[in-house]
């Protein structure tokens, strides 16, 4: 229990700043993204007298499909996947009910409608989503949630990797792995150092993320120890 305590703070803040920094930021790019899929492009030269009218086709631009497009939607997916592991996990530990196995994670953010089912599969702890194989690793002895993010082709860009809480992460922001190439991509054992995982042929990346305010970085410090003193 002594352990537990010491590592509920971590998480909390964690899941907690995680999803200031990052899901709303993703929410309003998705948002922005959506507008952007089209381009009105009605331009006027002259004078004619009159407006054109409303109903009227205009050129439209889409995203090609392609390795950039592909790698942001996997890594919107799989981000979205480690928020709610996480804060599920957490939620559910406080209240005694610590999750036993990747599955009941799996199985616990399904219920809440976290998740499409359409994802699930049935191998414990893996799902499938557009254009890659997800695989949830969970500890349930220190609480910590890992996701790698499997391309099912070259196409769809490199493998993805999420760690929460990154515990060996205490300066350069928020972050997810990304191996460094498309071919024979070398997978590292659960909760492998980060020194391994980057010697495999694995680098970090920063999420385009907005800063978290002084007074938001508090309110979750607060929360944490308030969670942590039940």
């Amino acid at each position: 229990m002594r352990e537990r305590g010491h590592i509920w703070p971590v998480v909390s803040v964690a899941a907690g700043a995680f999803f200031v920094l990052v899901v709303v930021p993703i929410i309003m790019k998705r948002e922005r993204g959506s507008r952007m899929a089209t381009v009105d492009a009605q331009v006027s030269i002259g004078d004619n007298g009159s407006a054109a009218p409303s109903s009227s086709k205009v050129p439209t631009y889409r995203w090609p499909d392609s390795e950039v497009p592909r790698t942001a939607d996997r890594l919107r997916d799989v981000t979205g996947v480690a928020i709610a592991a996480a804060a599920y996990v957490v939620e559910a530990s406080l209240n005694g009910r610590t999750p036993p196995d990747a599955g009941e994670v799996i199985s616990g953010i399904t219920r809440r409608e976290l998740i499409p089912k359409e994802w699930l599969t049935n191998q414990a702890g893996v799902l499938r989503t557009p254009h890659a194989t997800v695989h949830l690793r969970y500890s349930p002895r220190n609480l910590s949630i890992e996701l790698v993010s499997v391309p099912d082709e070259r196409a769809d860009g490199p493998a993805i990797l999420i760690r929460l809480p990154d515990s060996e992460n205490i300066t350069v922001g928020t972050r997810y792995f990304e191996s460094t190439q498309l071919d024979g991509i070398v997978y590292s054992s659960p909760f492998a150092p980060i020194a391994e995982i980057i010697a495999s042929g694995w680098q970090p990346r920063l999420y385009k993320q907005i800063q978290i305010a002084d007074s938001v970085r508090s309110q979750l410090e607060e929360w944490a120890r308030a969670a942590n003193r039940k």
